[in-house]
């Protein structure tokens, strides 16, 4: 299911208003903008997805949180280093949750859990206007299920590689 999501340039939230300034997010300003239509995200501004890239580095969240995990810096780090090696690259990251609550505290979450990621990348070196964020919520869950097993893997934020068509699949 493709259904919604709201698109980030990463400079604050698009299309719907956190509620809560998007605390703990760290990145200024809200910015107000209507949503990129989600039929396809095979490519972005020109650039494709490689989101097989950086599936190792998925990151996990606690319940109801958008902190990141100290069990998972390294993953980021990891993201953030590869970021710096090949600066004509960018980085699409997609906030999820789990489906508990409702359709917008979710959409809201998984922004909250997009920024927040993003917050580290840059405050690794790499540039803010290079990563763009989505918030799917709940509609994209890893897992089926209704058990905290399933909940615990759709709480997430995972990473696109942007990149010229033609060096996708040359980046690994």
């Amino acid at each position: 299911d493709l259904r919604g999501g709201t698109m980030g340039d990463g400079g604050g939230v698009t299309g719907r208003s956190l509620g809560d300034g998007g605390a703990g997010a760290g990145a200024g300003a809200a910015v107000s903008l209507a949503p990129t239509p989600l039929a396809d995200l095979d490519t972005f501004e020109g650039r494709a997805i490689d989101r097989a890239m950086f599936k190792g580095n998925t990151t996990y969240f606690d319940f109801d949180r958008s902190t990141i995990k100290k069990s998972e810096m390294a993953k980021l780090a990891a993201v953030a280093e590869y970021l710096k090696t090949n600066p004509g690259h960018g980085l699409l990251i997609e906030g999820h949750c789990d489906e508990r609550g409702t359709e917008e505290y979710n959409r809201a979450l998984g922004e909250r859990r997009a920024l927040s990621a993003r917050e580290y990348i840059v405050n690794q070196g790499v540039g803010a206007e290079r990563i763009r964020t989505i918030s799917y919520g709940e509609d994209r869950p890893a897992v089926d299920g209704h058990d905290e097993a399933a909940w615990s893997k759709n709480r997430r934020a995972e990473y696109g590689l942007l990149a010229p068509a033609a060096e996708i699949g040359r980046a690994h």
